[in-house]
């Protein structure tokens, strides 16, 4: 063989090893990358198990559920006793046996019939109807009421007065917290017997219209007339539902 053939020969062994050293070289970064894939997986693999088991070991703390206020109620009626207890202006009494839920039964320490009224989750409410005469309420439902806080039975205790209302007609119901008594010489009375003790009172007024005059003679008539039925009617349809929303307002905070 020539010296040409014996370098064409030399060339071509070398181009082998090349070759072949290159598919070598394919061969372990091929690997390696599988190795470096199945360790990756099988750590992460481990990782998420180690997770889950530990976060299915551990118990966190749940927060204590939220402890309601119980807020208690004394819904007094006021108007006028005797033969008077049908007429407009004792309104409140009239209506009074339909906001309760037990029979109205007299109380000696109350001085005056009592019964348990509508309750929810946060509130309770005792029932009393005054026994005065609607322009000296102050100190029967002053009695009441300093019965009704003193026990521990009663927590956060509110005021509600139930009253009639000229000011709106019959089946109409007016809201109000403290302020002025508007004219109303029974609720003139609570107020001024209540003075000085911080007293929050909710008054909610039943509607029972009003003549057109203004005089108070022909007011004073009007009111101390029997309610006529259809009015009576009237208020237990439209006024009652509302008075009872009041009532669960008042007791659940949202009329604060």
């Amino acid at each position: 063989m020539g010296i040409k053939g014996k370098r064409k020969q030399q060339r071509r062994q070398q181009l082998q090893q090349q070759q072949q050293l290159a598919e070598l070289a394919d061969l372990d970064s091929s690997t390696s990358a599988e190795s470096s894939t199945s360790t990756s997986s099988s750590t992460s693999t481990s990782l998420s198990s180690s997770a889950s088991s530990s976060s299915s070991s551990i118990s966190l703390p749940q927060p204590e559920p939220e402890m309601a206020t119980i807020r208690s109620l004394l819904l007094c009626s006021i108007g006028n006793p005797g033969n008077l207890l049908t007429t407009r202006h004792s309104a409140a009494h009239i209506l009074l046996p339909h906001i309760a839920t037990t029979s109205l039964s007299l109380s000696r320490p109350h001085g005056g019939p009592t019964a348990t009224g509508p309750s929810g989750p946060t509130y309770t409410t005792q029932i009393f109807q005054s026994t005065s005469y609607m322009n000296v309420s102050g100190p029967s439902v002053s009695k009441a009421w300093k019965l009704f806080k003193s026990s521990p039975s009663n927590p956060n205790p509110t005021l509600v007065i139930l009253h009639d209302e000229l000011e709106k007609p019959v089946g109409k119901v007016k809201y109000k917290k403290d302020g002025s008594a508007g004219g109303h010489n029974g609720l003139s009375s609570i107020r001024d017997t209540l003075a000085g003790q911080k007293t929050t009172i909710h008054k909610i007024g039943l509607g029972i219209g009003r003549p057109e005059s203004r005089d108070k003679n022909v007011v004073a008539d009007y009111v101390l007339q029997r309610m006529p039925s259809r009015e009576k009617d009237l208020m237990i349809e439209e006024a009652l539902p509302i008075v009872l929303q009041m009532i669960e307002d008042i007791g659940t905070g949202k009329l604060k």
